[in-house]
């Protein structure tokens, strides 16, 4: 996909930097300054320094934070002459925000992220995806080379991913079985995201595993054209700031992987090559302080052909889709009592087609949602809120009968329906915080779909405790249900008797954070129960129960001596679910036991970035095929499955680098030229096996990511 940094020449325009100290003197890490205007910013490292690169110009107010000390703002004009000195002073006894909460991390341009924007961009082997970001964090199981979340146990669907509050109902394209996906948005589309892998509060309902709650960029701060061309497309953005108050986005994007293919000897594979074309847009207006309304519109297409060859059938699978979003959103506040809303539509149209098997599926949901707060007295909030969902999916087509046999004259279950429904949901949410070291979230919320026809209750409590400035220990407990795929309730392969899946999450941890370092351990358990899934045949079963319990671990740190930052990410699960096939419990099929991710950056000035990203994990369980038996009738092999999920694929391994340069050709133009090469180590990682004709022979379907090379430029132009 053609996912380019545009803007993140934008970002390095002018530095802003200082020290921070306090009333004796003494310098102060872990501070947060950042721009009031743009929330540009970072925080202070042992010596009390900072430093963050903008675009803005003019007038600004620098705002400095840190816990048990006094807010400072101060009118800057920029670009600045010179590094500033902040001095903060001691608060007496103001309660200041604990941001930490259990299973979350915040990416992009916000306060108290966990990753930049920038390090999202440059994280090797990610091609700019903010999804595949997201991977190198703890708690998502490596499987396969796609963008899916798969969360602490819990399969891709069970990830509710949000755009500026509006569920994205397909936030991957190419998402079939027989493809890699990617993300649909560009990190530049997105002012930030906050991730939570479990235990979130009760704002949030309709998922069972995870929220990727993705923020659209506010208003640009300045006129700018985009161009950007790579080894896989062109795409060309439009940036306008009417005013102090107005500005909108526009970008449009092309995608051809034929060139790029050919030159990594992989263009046999495919019919037809990997190819999309992107629009989207997005504006903002700021109409008072504090007051906002904000819309986002997205249109996809794309379309590939990927060449099989399966025991009873070689041919091509085809898939065409398209996906599209307008979200408009918007927060106020009426004396002490914020206001946020949204209303959006998202739709999803996909066609597949290979030998028996024949999907057209087209999905509509239409969204509206009010949320308000009001801080009772300080140490004392609550919220409450409401969303309407409805849902409807036209299906059809046919999957052959039994599963072995694909071959376009095979048997064949033809279905073809309509499904619709609502979703009526509602929550309240209290938040305490006692004093400055404790806070308790305890929220309840209940919803009611028609698809199940039935209510669910989910109470949620989590809590946060700073017995010290740098450390904090966290713990969740909560209920989640989720409504299954309309798919499921297909009256011809599905049960429309279906009830809502249920998890319940339990998750402790702990936090070190002294500015420059980042240490955080959690431990979790899951437990499930009314999963709904669907056998080798296409038959939906429910009834299933799982468990999940793991370690995560994340580690990030600036090696001042030898001028890196890095981060360490690593996993650790045991997860199984009821087979839909055998009706046993056996490993779940994302159970990737151990997962570590390691992400190297080294900075040479402003002009040059180098990156290495160290990808392992252990191979997930697959149901292997232990004998064959022949089909008279039919002419072929009838497969003897083994044991659910007893043997495991190899394990995985890759090694991605990037690269970086900087450069302005004329006064206002920056450029930027980037190279990646992923699996730059070219090992053969296996996807999956596929077998010969009579289930003899196993042969592994090898990563379609050998050693492969990415290039391009992007040039931004003021005007």
């Amino acid at each position: 996909m053609c996912l380019t940094p545009i803007a993140l020449a934008a970002q390095e325009s002018s530095v802003v930097s200082g020290t921070v100290r306090d009333p004796a003197g003494q310098p102060l890490a872990g501070a947060d300054a950042f721009l009031l205007e743009t929330l540009e910013g970072s925080l202070t490292d042992d010596s009390g320094g900072f430093r963050f690169d903008t675009r803005r110009t003019g007038s600004a107010t620098l705002v400095v934070q840190k816990a048990g000390y006094l807010e400072v703002r101060r009118p800057v004009d920029l670009p600045l002459d010179g590094a500033l000195a902040i001095v903060i002073q001691l608060a007496p006894i103001a309660l200041e925000p604990i941001t930490v909460e259990a299973g979350t991390f915040r990416l992009g341009n916000l306060p108290d992220v966990t990753l930049s924007d920038l390090e999202v961009v440059r994280t090797p082997g990610a091609a700019a995806d903010p999804f595949r970001a997201i991977q190198t964090f703890p708690g998502v199981q490596s499987v396969g080379e796609g963008a899916g979340l798969f969360v602490r146990g819990g399969d891709i669907s069970e990830t509710r991913v949000l755009l500026d509050g509006a569920t994205v109902i397909s936030p991957f394209r190419l998402d079939t079985d027989r493809t890699i996906s990617f993300g649909r948005f560009d990190p530049f589309q997105l002012r930030g995201i906050q991730f939570s892998a479990g235990g979130f509060g009760a704002e949030h309902g309709d998922a069972l595993s995870a929220i990727a709650d993705l923020q659209s960029v506010d208003k640009p701060a300045a006129s700018e054209l985009g161009v950007s061309a790579a080894i896989g497309g062109l795409s060309g953005g439009l940036s306008v700031d009417l005013s102090e108050s107005v500005g909108f986005r526009v970008t449009g994007t092309r995608t051809d992987t034929d060139l790029l293919m050919r030159l990594n000897g992989r263009r046999d594979e495919f019919d037809v090559v990997p190819k999309g074309n992107d629009l989207s847009g997005g504006g903002e207006w700021a109409y008072r302080p504090g007051a906002s309304l904000k819309a986002f519109v997205l249109v996809q297409t794309d379309q590939v052909g990927v060449r099989i060859d399966d025991p009873s059938h070689s041919g091509v699978y085809s898939s065409d889709g398209r996906a599209d979003l307008v979200a408009v959103s918007g927060l106020d506040a009426f004396g002490a009592v914020g206001l946020k809303w949204g209303v959006a539509t998202s739709g999803s149209r996909k066609d597949e087609d290979f030998g028996a098997f024949r999907l057209e599926r087209d999905d509509r949901l239409t969204q509206a949602r009010a949320r308000i707060e009001v801080p009772v007295r300080p140490g004392l909030a609550v919220a409450l809120g409401t969303e309407l969902e409805h849902r409807e999916a036209d299906l059809a087509g046919s999957v052959p009968t039994a599963s072995y046999d694909n071959a376009p004259d095979a048997s064949k279950t033809v279905f073809s329906s309509r499904e619709s429904g609502a979703r009526l949901g509602g929550f309240g949410q209290v938040e305490l915080q006692p004093s400055n070291v404790l806070r308790l979230l305890l929220g309840l919320r209940a919803d009611r779909s028609t698809f199940t026809g039935r209510a669910t209750l989910d109470p949620r409590l989590s809590a946060t405790w700073r017995p010290t400035g740098m450390l904090t220990l966290t713990a969740a407990w909560g209920v989640f249900h989720q409504v299954p795929d309309p798919l499921l309730f297909e009256p011809t392969l599905g049960d429309p008797s279906l009830p809502a899946m249920s998890a319940r999450h339990w998750i402790g941890g702990a936090t070190w954070d002294a500015g420059t370092r980042l240490v955080r351990i959690e431990a979790y358990a899951k437990h499930y129960a009314s999963l709904a899934a669907r056998t080798r045949d296409g038959i939906t079963r429910g009834g299933g129960t799982g468990t999940a319990r793991g370690l995560d671990v994340f580690v990030k740190d600036e090696l001042g001596l030898l001028g890196l930052d890095g981060r360490i990410a690593y996993s650790f699960i045991r997860s199984e679910r009821t087979d839909p096939d055998t009706g046993r419990l056996a490993p779940s099929a994302f159970d990737a036991t151990h997962t570590l991710n390691l992400v190297l950056n080294r900075g040479f000035g402003e002009w040059l970035d180098l990156g290495v990203a160290y990808r392992a994990a252990t191979g997930v369980p697959f149901t292997p095929v232990t004998g064959a038996a022949f089909d008279e009738t039919r002419g072929l092999w009838q497969p003897v499955h083994g044991a659910p999920m007893s043997e495991r694929l190899p394990a995985y391994r890759r090694v991605d680098l990037s690269a970086s340069v900087l450069q302005s050709f004329w006064p206002d133009n920056i450029t930027v030229f980037f190279v990646s090469m992923m699996n730059s180590l070219d090992r053969s990682n296996v996807r999956q096996f596929r077998y010969s004709r009579d289930y003899s022979e196993r042969i592994p379907l090898k990563t379609p990511f050998p050693r492969s090379i990415y290039f391009g430029v992007t040039m931004t132009l003021p005007f």
